[in-house]
């Protein structure tokens, strides 16, 4: 197959799309030298809107890039889920001019919370968890099951030893479970 891909003619055009691509190339590389700038600092030479592009498009990654594993509990993650609570809490309102218009030093007087404040709070707090109890750590241990191993590592290593001994000691095994053994 690979010699008859070679002598086959280049139908889909990769090999013309290579010449040309290597042609870009050597061009911006004789072009850099003419410039007298190195290849690793080719960034110079590019427009705003090219470098803007870039940018863009390297922002746009980031953020579709999702926590994964222990990252879900870095700063920035954080932030964004700060950020995104943020972003649901109404606009302004009445509730800012009462506040603006208490003593920030009479602190721990007898102040009421507005009956709505705490609703929307009680709610907030219920989504939340409504929202943790979709996500759940996987079990690899299935309940009801005889359990020999203290922790996962062991269980492993456990595996490993019965899949190496196993025909050894499965008669000893039964006794000891039997009761008989001698």
């Amino acid at each position: 197959t690979v010699e008859r891909r070679r002598l086959r003619e280049d139908g889909d055009g990769a090999k013309a799309r290579r010449r040309e691509r290597d042609a870009r190339d050597e061009a911006r590389k004789a072009e850099l030298a003419k410039r007298g700038v190195p290849a690793e600092r080719a960034y110079v030479l590019d427009s705003a809107e090219t470098a803007g592009r870039r940018d863009d498009a390297k922002k746009k990654k980031e953020r579709r890039r999702a926590a994964f594993g222990w990252d879900v509990f870095n700063d920035d993650s954080k932030h964004k889920a700060y950020e995104k609570r943020v972003a649901s809490l109404p606009a302004g309102g009445a509730d800012d001019d009462a506040r603006e218009a208490e003593d920030p030093l009479a602190y721990g007087g007898a102040r009421v919370d507005d009956p709505r404040a705490v609703r929307r709070m009680a709610k907030e707090l219920e989504g939340r968890a409504q929202q943790r109890s979709k996500f759940s750590r996987r079990r690899p241990e299935v309940p009801g099951a005889d359990v020999d191993a203290i922790n996962d590592r062991n269980a492993h290593f456990n595996k490993k030893l019965k899949r190496a001994f196993d025909k050894y000691t499965v008669e000893i095994r039964q006794d000891l479970e039997r009761g008989t053994a001698i």
